[in-house]
């Protein structure tokens, strides 16, 4: 999904939908689940009807452009009676609570450092279901996020400040990656670091060239750019008996553009997918492209993933995390000989 970085909701409509920001909240016991869970709280009776089928229809989609279906979520569908400690201390739960008690349908978020705490009340099933439709994006942005903040906070918990030294000294460019990645290929204008196992590539490249007009950022253009730089660096197993390299898959799935404010800046991302020709080498990328005003460049920052027949919403959700924390020193670093 598109999510804005830090993204807080906070909006009054004839159902009332409230997102409360706070330091300290009772509600919110938060810090347990693994990556992309979430804790649904809806009594049986609901859970095979118009409300179960609405929560697995929206919240069990499709994460946005992988080779193979992987939900937005993992979902843990489970009635009050069952709602324990266990599942209150979640980083994401959804309340339902479906009762002719209540005359009219409500919904209140409350959110605090990455954990989110929703509540649903609706005096039948139609009136929630109605209900969710109205504010499931919001919804999905909230939980999103703290999937991003999640990411993150594992990250700057063991990553590589020798890279990240490196990187800004040589390209003046900051970025914090988990441990275990190494460099590949290492020029002026181009960095390819990856790690790797026997079945696994996580791919990290940058790039930057001289900004001249606000036509480079057009999607078209950074596709275009995306394929000449990926052609002369990145080469496939056949390469040299083969002209092999990567570059972008554009049928059936065509790439997709957003235009996001990251740290206060402009940043157009790309999500989409990559294969190497003249082989089989296939698998998702992200990338974020933003200007560099004291050096007058474009940055381009990408990951993108080769882990054939597996998950790989988790590493994509890391790269999230990693692209939405780069940053650009404002003095202008020289190498040292």
């Amino acid at each position: 999904m598109k999510v804005p970085h830090l993204f807080r909701l906070a909006f009054l409509l004839v159902s009332v939908f409230v997102a409360v920001s706070c330091g300290r909240n009772s509600n919110l016991h938060g810090g347990q689940g693994g990556e992309g869970e979430v804790v649904v709280v809806l009594n049986e009776e609901f859970q095979k009807g118009p409300a179960g089928q609405v929560i697995d229809e929206y919240l069990r989609d499709s994460y946005l452009l992988l080779p193979q279906h992987e939900p937005l979520f993992k979902l843990y569908v489970i009635p009050w009676t069952s709602f324990s400690n266990t599942f209150r201390a979640y980083r994401n739960i959804i309340r339902i609570d479906i009762n002719p008690q209540y005359t009219e349908g409500s919904a209140k978020v409350v959110s605090n450092k990455g954990n989110a705490l929703i509540t649903f009340t609706a005096p039948d099933t139609e009136t929630f279901v109605s209900l969710f439709k109205r504010h499931v994006d919001q919804i999905i942005k909230i939980l999103s996020e703290n999937e991003i903040e999640y990411a993150w906070s594992r990250i700057i918990k063991g990553y590589d400040k020798t890279i990240e030294n490196q990187l800004l000294k040589k390209h003046n460019v900051g970025l914090k990656i988990p441990n275990g990645y190494s460099f590949r290929k290492d020029t002026t204008d181009f960095v390819f670091l990856s790690l790797d196992t026997d079945q696994m590539t996580l791919g990290l490249v940058i790039y930057y060239y001289n900004y001249t007009t606000q036509e480079q950022f057009k999607p078209e253009s950074l596709l275009a750019k995306r394929d000449s730089v990926m052609r002369k660096h990145i080469m496939g197993p056949l390469y040299p008996k083969r002209m092999s390299f990567m570059t972008t898959t554009r049928n059936p799935i065509a790439p997709v553009s957003s235009v996001l404010q990251v740290n206060g800046q402009y940043t157009v991302e790309i999500r989409g997918l990559w294969h190497v020709t003249e082989d089989f080498m296939a698998g998702p990328f992200i990338s974020h492209t933003r200007y560099d005003e004291p050096r007058r460049r474009l940055v381009t920052i990408e990951g993108f993933v080769y882990y054939p027949s597996e998950n790989k919403r988790r590493y994509m959700r890391w790269f999230e995390a990693i692209l939405r924390n780069v940053y650009f020193p404002e003095t202008i670093a020289t190498e040292k000989n």
